[in-house]
């Protein structure tokens, strides 16, 4: 797959008598970019303004105060919008202000492509929107503190956050969304800033399956949370849902981790393909370590990095310690499905941590000599695999299975 970035030129030559003319430069992005990079340059002399048409409609305009501008989902310069970037008709306009002399206006359209890349974010964070004690804007700033590449917005039964990073322009994605909370359990729906009209009532089953359905009509990713807290455990059915966050909190929190990875793994054994996920459900700072997520998306995009999750390609953890390179069969990491047979593990962790590898029939104890780890594992006879480290019994890392098939 190609990474680099490919950049088309266009050239436009006019003369005087054009001055006071608004000339078009078509381009087709394709359906592989991520970001677009347009800097343009012309004839000292005359003056030449710059902005951008997408499929008939107008995007943003500069003028003259610009020579280069950046376009994608989650970054726009100044006088632009925020946008994936999807397939049509371009158009770099370009305003013939004044033109003194022969004119030669050179535009150069630097095209991202997707590729796979492992990006760090968090799926569950609340803010002041809710009971969260923290802005937006000071979650944004501890999330890049963190080194994270995307943040999902989950304040309990509103919306309000979701409008207020719609006008963020931000180096990480922003996803919206919001925890459906109950006393029956609770629910993230994100990618979307309105998942649902009414957020109350929902005190029966049929109302939050009512609820969840809806979401999902509207292009939500359900996520259920929790399922096994001490305090709001999930009280419906196990149904309609993207992924099952396992690890809530401090693994050794009250949040019924441990319950909640023997359900998966048990589902895992009968046959059922589950994604599991980690959130931090950060209300405020308490000196604690809180679990995030590794994602393996195609972009930085919203789309891409929720698909991601429900997909599987991704594992989970707390301890900044480990370092996992390879958990894979052949090309297939995480959420994959391949023929292959033997597993390659290679990571770097804390000495005293144990190395477990979950199948459906069984239980290996990876050797851990020293911190480093580098096996081949023969897993033919298995259905999945996953890989889990702890220390003692909590768990510090947790990936996504590999299936067999």
């Amino acid at each position: 797959m190609n990474t680099e970035p490919v950049t088309l030129t266009r050239i436009l030559k006019v003369s005087p008598h054009e001055e006071k003319t608004l000339r078009r430069l078509e381009f087709d992005p394709g359906l592989n970019t991520e970001r677009i990079d347009i800097s343009y340059r012309f004839t000292p002399g005359n003056v030449v303004d710059m902005g951008l048409m997408i499929n008939d409609r107008i995007n943003g305009w500069s003028g003259g105060a610009r020579k280069t501008i950046t376009l994608s989902e989650n970054f726009a310069s100044p006088g632009y919008q925020r946008t994936s970037i999807v397939n049509g008709k371009w158009h770099v306009l370009l305003g013939l202000h004044k033109i003194r002399r022969l004119c030669e206006v050179v535009v150069e359209i630097t095209l991202y492509p997707k590729f796979p890349r492992w990006l760090k974010g968090d799926t569950h964070v609340h803010s002041v929107h809710s009971d969260g004690s923290l802005t937006v804007n000071e979650l944004i700033a501890r999330a890049r503190q963190m080194e994270f590449d995307f943040l999902c917005f989950s304040d309990h039964n509103t919306i309000s956050q979701n409008h207020e990073i719609a006008g963020i322009n931000a180096s990480l994605c922003l996803i919206p969304g919001m925890e459906l909370t109950s006393e029956r359990g609770h629910a993230n729906l994100l990618g979307v800033t309105r998942p649902v009209v009414n957020f109350l009532p929902h005190f029966t089953e049929d109302d939050i399956a009512g609820r969840i359905a809806e979401a999902r009509r509207n292009g939500a990713r359900i996520g259920i949370n929790h399922p096994f807290c001490h305090y709001c455990p999930w009280q419906n059915r196990f149904a309609d849902h993207d992924w099952l966050e396992i690890w809530n909190g401090p693994w050794d929190g009250q949040t019924g981790n441990e319950d909640a990875f023997n359900y998966w793994h048990h589902q895992l054994c009968q046959g059922e393909k589950i994604s599991a996920v980690a959130g931090s459900d950060f209300h405020k700072e308490k000196g604690l370590r809180w679990p995030y997520m590794w994602v393996r998306a195609i972009s930085r995009e919203r789309q891409d990095i929720l698909s991601a999750l429900v997909a599987g390609r991704s594992y989970m953890q707390s301890d900044d310690q480990t370092q996992l390179h390879r958990f894979c069969i052949g090309e297939a990491g995480p959420g994959d499905t391949t023929s292959g047979g033997i597993l390659h593990v290679k990571l770097r962790t804390h000495k005293d941590n144990s190395v477990l590898l979950y199948t459906d029939n069984t239980v290996i104890v990876v050797p851990n000599r020293y911190g480093d780890v580098n096996q081949e594992i023969d897993v033919q006879d298995a259905a999945f695999a996953l890989l889990r480290i702890n220390r003692g019994p909590v768990a510090q890392l947790l990936t996504n299975p590999i299936y067999r098939g």
